[in-house]
Order: C-alpha cells, then sequence, then structure tokens
C-alpha cells in the first residue's frame, strides 16, 4: 500500500514539477537572453554541451545501480545492497576526479577546436565555462549515488520534491546572478552551489531515514562483470543521446557561431520540454517493470502495461505537438524575438519524430530489464555515427536547418522503424495493438492540427492577449474532444475520480 502511495503522489509531484520547470523557463529566458544576448547565450549553451561529454564518464552505471539495489531490496539481502551502495560511491568519487581532469584537458584545447567559429573573447569565457561546469559535474557524480539509492527504494515524494526545490531555486539564482552582472559565469556558479546544497542533503536521508549503509568492501568478480556488462550498453544508449542531441549544437559553434548555436538550442529547448512530460510516468514505472521480468509475468501483461502508459503519454505529447505546431512560431516570436525565427524548425523538425520514443518509453525499461538492451544500444549508436557525420557534411550548406533535418531522419529510422520490429519480434511486445490504440486516438489532434494552420492563414497572432486565447480555445477543445471520442474509461477515471473527491469536498462544506 505504501509503495503504491507512493507511486501516485510520486507521480502527482512529477508533474508539478514538470509544470513548474515548463513555466519558470518561459519567464525568465527572456530576461537571460535580453542579458545576455545571442552570443554568449550561445556561448553558454556550447559549453554545456562540450561539458555534456564528460558525463559520459558515468558508464550508465545510474540505470545499473537502480536496477541492482531493486532487486537486492527485493529479495531482501541487505548485505549485497550495502556493498553496492559502497561500491559505487568509491567509483564515483573517483571517477569525479577523472572528470576534473578531464576538464581541464578541455580547457586547454578550446582554442584550438573552435578557433574558426568563436572570437578570441569568446575562447577565453568559453574556458571559464568549461571548467566551472566541470567542477559541477564532478560534485554530481557521487551525489547521483544516493539518488538512485532513493529511486530504488520507491520514495517518489522526496526525490521529487528535491527535483521541485532544485528547479525553483536554479533560475531564481541565475537571475540574482545576471541582474548583479555577472552573465553566463555568474549562472555557472550558481549551479554549482546548488549542487554543493543538494549533495549533503541527499546523503543524509539515505543514511538516516533510509537507514542504508554502504560497506566499502570488493564485490564479488562475477557480479563486477554482470554489472559492466548491463552498464556497457546504457553507456552507448548515453552516448547516442549525446551524440544527438550536444553535438550538433558543437558542430555549429565549429563551423557557424555562437549566434546560430543559441538559436538551435532555444529549439532544443521545447525538445527537453516534450522530454520531460514522459518521464514522470514512465520513471516510476522502472522498479515494477523490473520485477514483473524478474517474476516472468506473462507477455500479455507487458503489453498491457506498454499500451496503457503509451496512451497516457500521447495524449499530452499529442497536444504538446499538435499546439506547438499551430501557435508555435508566433509565442517564439512573442517570447524570444524574430531575430530566433528559425528554431521553431528546428523544434517542428525534432519534435515529432522524438514522440515515438517517448510515448514507447516503457518499451526500452522491458529490453532493460530483461538484460536485451545491447541491440537497441548498438543500433542506435551506428545511426548516430550517422547522424553527426551528415550534419558535420550538410551545416556548412543548410545551417541549424540541416542539423536538425539530419536528426530527424535518423530517429525516424532509429526509433520508428528499427526499434518497433525489435520490440515486436524480440520482446514480445504486441506493437500492432500499441499502434492501432495510437493512430486512433491521434485523428483529433491531427484534424485540429490541420484546422489550426489554416486559421494561423488569416488569424495573426502579434500579441500575449490573442496568443493565449488562442492556446486556452485550442485546449479545450482538445481536451473535450479527446475525452468524448479518443480515451478509455481507465483514462477517464485518471479525470473523473479527483474531480468527485473535490466535489464531495465543497459539498460537505
Amino acid at each position: 500500500m505504501r509503495s503504491n502511495n507512493q507511486l501516485r503522489t510520486g507521480v502527482v509531484l512529477s508533474y508539478l514539477n514538470l509544470a513548474i520547470s515548463s513555466i519558470i523557463p518561459f519567464v525568465y529566458t527572456p530576461v537571460m537572453l535580453g542579458i545576455l544576448g545571442q552570443a554568449e547565450y550561445g556561448l553558454y549553451s556550447l559549453a554545456h554541451s562540450v561539458v555534456g561529454y564528460l558525463s559520459l564518464l558515468n558508464f550508465g552505471f545510474g540505470t545499473t545501480i537502480v536496477r541492482y539495489l531493486s532487486k537486492y531490496r527485493a529479495e531482501g539481502n541487505v548485505e549485497a545492497l550495502s556493498k553496492t551502495v559502497g561500491f559505487f560511491l568509491m567509483l564515483y568519487s573517483g571517477l569525479g576526479l577523472v572528470i576534473l581532469a578531464g576538464g581541464g584537458i578541455l580547457s586547454v584545447c578550446i582554442d584550438s577546436i573552435f578557433a574558426k567559429g568563436l572570437s578570441l573573447g569568446e575562447i577565453t569565457t568559453m574556458r571559464i565555462l568549461v571548467l566551472i561546469m566541470t567542477l559541477n559535474l564532478a560534485i554530481s557524480f557521487p551525489s547521483s549515488v544516493f539518488t538512485s539509492v532513493v529511486s530504488s527504494y520507491e520514495r517518489y515524494s522526496f526525490q521529487v520534491g528535491i527535483n521541485i526545490l532544485s528547479t525553483i531555486a536554479a533560475p531564481v539564482a541565475n537571475v540574482i546572478a545576471l541582474f548583479l552582472g555577472y552573465g553566463a559565469v555568474g549562472m555557472t556558479v550558481a549551479a554549482t552551489i546548488i549542487q554543493l546544497i543538494v549533495l549533503p542533503i541527499n546523503m543524509c536521508y539515505c543514511f538516516r531515514c533510509l537507514k542504508v549503509k554502504a560497506v566499502f568492501s570488493q564485490l564479488p568478480r562475477t557480479l563486477v562483470r554482470e554489472m559492466l556488462g548491463f552498464s556497457a550498453f546504457v553507456f552507448i544508449g548515453s552516448l547516442v543521446d549525446m551524440l544527438f542531441w550536444a553535438t550538433d549544437k558543437v558542430i555549429l559553434g565549429m563551423l557557424v557561431s555562437t549566434v546560430a548555436v543559441a538559436i538551435y538550442n532555444v529549439g532544443g529547448t521545447f525538445n527537453n520540454i516534450l522530454m520531460s512530460v514522459s518521464g514522470p510516468v514512465s520513471g516510476v514505472f522502472v522498479p515494477r517493470i523490473t520485477g514483473m521480468v524478474a517474476t516472468d509475468t506473462e507477455r500479455n501483461e507487458w503489453t498491457s502495461l506498454f499500451v496503457k502508459v503509451g496512451r497516457i503519454q500521447f495524449l499530452i505529447i499529442a497536444l504538446i505537438v499538435s499546439g506547438f505546431s499551430v501557435f508555435g512560431r508566433s509565442f517564439i516570436g512573442l517570447w524570444a524575438g524574430a531575430e530566433y525565427a528559425d528554431a521553431f524548425w528546428v523544434a517542428v523538425l525534432t519534435m515529432f519524430p522524438l514522440c515515438i520514443p517517448l510515448i514507447q518509453n516503457t518499451g526500452v525499461s522491458f529490453v532493460t530489464a530483461q538484460n536485451k538492451h545491447q541491440f537497441r544500444s548498438v543500433v542506435y549508436l551506428i545511426i548516430a555515427i550517422v547522424n553527426v557525420i551528415s550534419t558535420y557534411l550538410i551545416v556548412p550548406y543548410m545551417g541549424i536547418i540541416g542539423a536538425a533535418l539530419c536528426s530527424c531522419v535518423a530517429y525516424l529510422l532509429g526509433h520508428g522503424v528499427i526499434m518497433n520490429i525489435y520490440y515486436y519480434k524480440v520482446t514480445g511486445l504486441d506493437i500492432p495493438l500499441f499502434w492501432r490504440n495510437i493512430l486512433r486516438m491521434a485523428v483529433i489532434p491531427a484534424g485540429m492540427l490541420v484546422v489550426g494552420l489554416m486559421l494561423n492563414r488569416v488569424i495573426v497572432i502579434d500579441n500575449w492577449l490573442t496568443f493565449f486565447a488562442g492556446v486556452v480555445l485550442f485546449t479545450t477543445v482538445y481536451a473535450v474532444l479527446m475525452y468524448c471520442f479518443a480515451m478509455n474509461d481507465y483514462e477517464k477515471d485518471i479525470i473523473r475520480k479527483p474531480l468527485q473527491k473535490i466535489l464531495r469536498i465543497v459539498k460537505r462544506k
């Protein structure tokens, strides 16, 4: 019962955090863009992408920690759990030191890597940003072990609560740094301070509340080899994500300019929001999916959960994508300025293919729980490498649109075609049933998208009042049509039951 309550609370709080993390940037980002300017904002984004490669040094162990700690908790093996925590604390602390060294090397190489795209002043600032961001990343490594412990114990309320506090604290600290005149460097320092505050909070919760112990002794070699084998292909998945989402900006910084990086990053902001939408629902099911696989549950139950979660995710994602397609161009003009107009096409070209893995991410959890993620990782790595090569060749001719187009084609091929065949043939998920459900639901958002684009030809949205009126009307019509014609009883109950409880409370008063 406690686990179910934590699950429900975790989902609710996760979406609260999602709402906060989606709203706050839209309030402070125009302020940040106005103070930093396109060039410095692009430089800040570029530094994040460069340092992001160092995060690959976690070698995919984050998922491994949750998997094995969840397994040992289910088995009641306290000794193995404590040894695993101690092992990864030592490992991640050592990797943190490696990251510091790697950041130092990167900072020295900045001028030779970006000599064509950056000015001398930008290279100097970039070097400072890389060093500070490297320190932040190094601190986050041991901190992530405690985050994984909390996840494996399914204490979602605490975990998401910390995330909410961080979500609020980060932009507040950034705005203070900006108004004090410290620019991108000040924002980076503020993020590092927040990281230093979060680490001891997570430590205290794990040791004092969860009563977790860290035993620093050597794990059996067979177990270490098993963990490394599991993590190796998770690492490849992380590398793939980096090649898709960070390398585009690095190539633009190398071959074009920081302004191009800034525009591309603004377009990518909407993809980040889209990815964060599906995370809260699927993320809390990871321990449960691991248990279903471990107990050899029937495959039709796997498909049932796969379809159930996918439908819920599609309800939200389809609203965002169709709504952005209709109102996105106007929003970017009002929010970021006319100079960021091309960010709309970057967002659209990458959002549509991204919908496929986002509504199917529980499938990834099943594959990972089966320890069969090797094929997925290798396929994605090949496609990601092809994407990087094609982007490098096309960017000099098509700029940021070319980079986004390469990512679009690669995602459709990898997630849309190859992985769906794999889920069906190897994992045993009923993919035809899944897509029949999704395509029936897609009729309404597709129709609203077409109508919305036609209305855009006659209705000019040039102020916030008109924009918000259009968004509210679009959302209302979408919600009513989906509720009446697309949602099943389970999905309707998600809305009906809370409303019924509220109405009962109101009637009592």
